[in-house]
């Protein structure tokens, strides 16, 4: 990357949280990590891909049904999305850069494409149910503008709908077993930001939809409740909120722009990164932890193995 790319959901999300993994994830200008002048450092090791190849398998799927209007064949829509799952995974299971680790992911092949034709069936009953259609309906529709003449931001919505009777509507799909567990609305508030900036119009409705968890569905919470599932989780926001945001890109885009990648050791964000294992400030981090265990601690861990130009 560089101060003049667009800043993505991702890349401020990431900067936020440890410029130093940002830095590493996507290079920046003339700074060398091993690789070149501002090319990505070298993942220390190839972490399993399998969560990744499922959600694009899912998506490629869900891309079709809308780009291809698949959905004016309602009888073969089913079946035809599935084969276009199961085909997708397969084709990104086949690309060199593509690593599965089945035993990390503790389940079969046969498995994981299983719950890739699942998760699309379930898609159809949500859109169904909520009316997920209109006279425009797009996936993997592309948003880029200014909030001021320095930051472009920008983003790839999996799905706009417009209807006369629910307005526009932003649909970001997620293929996870936890919802929200590991989910930000303000990756949808983003897309929302994204969207005014492009045609300067507010979206009405913003949208996770839970491949895993369809309309009608049941699911059974820890504590033994049965809930019955919506498909569907309606994010608030407000103009406020796509301010506080575009504010926000603005100061990562500043610090990007002076080269402040300092590291923020935090253990529950650490854990998810590719380069813990190879990072100074974490490793040290984890050794002080460990020396100030009690004895007893460690036998324990042991035996278990101002953007004046944003005009809204």
């Amino acid at each position: 990357m560089n101060e003049d790319s667009p800043i993505y959901w991702t890349h401020l999300s990431r900067y936020e949280a440890c410029g130093q993994e940002f830095l590493w994830n996507h290079g920046w200008g003339n700074i060398d990590l091993g690789q070149g002048p501002g090319k990505r450092k070298a993942k220390p090791k190839r972490g399993s891909e399998h969560h990744a190849v499922a959600g694009v398998a899912v998506q490629f799927a869900v891309e079709k049904l809308y780009n291809d209007e698949l959905y004016v064949d309602p009888q073969n829509l089913t079946a035809r999305m599935e084969a276009l799952a199961e085909r997708e995974w397969v084709r990104q299971e086949g690309k060199p850069r593509r690593f599965i680790d089945y035993d990390e992911a503790r389940k079969s092949r046969s498995e994981m494409i299983t719950e890739c034709r699942d998760a699309v069936r379930g898609y159809i009953q949500t859109m169904k149910a909520h009316k997920l259609l209109g006279p425009y309906a797009r996936a993997e529709v592309p948003l880029l503008g200014w909030i001021d003449k320095w930051t472009a931001v920008g983003g790839i919505a999996d799905v706009i709908i417009r209807r006369d009777d629910t307005g526009l509507t932003i649909i970001d799909g997620k293929n996870t077993r936890h919802k929200m567990k590991h989910t930000d609305a303000d990756q949808l508030r983003w897309y929302a930001l994204c969207f005014f900036l492009s045609y300067k119009k507010m979206p009405d409705r913003l949208g996770f939809v839970w491949y895993r968890f369809p309309h009608g569905s049941e699911t059974t919470e820890e504590d033994g409740t049965v809930v019955k599932e919506t498909g569907v989780e309606w994010i608030p926001f407000t103009k406020e909120d796509l301010q506080g945001l575009a504010a926000r890109a603005v100061e990562a885009r500043n610090g990007m722009r002076k080269e402040q990648f300092e590291a923020n050791p935090v253990p529950s964000h650490c854990d998810f990164c590719n380069y813990e294992s190879v990072c100074p400030e974490r490793q040290a981090q984890r050794n002080k932890n460990s020396a100030n265990r009690t004895p007893s601690q460690v036998e324990g861990i042991a035996g278990d193995g101002g953007f004046s130009d944003f005009g809204m």
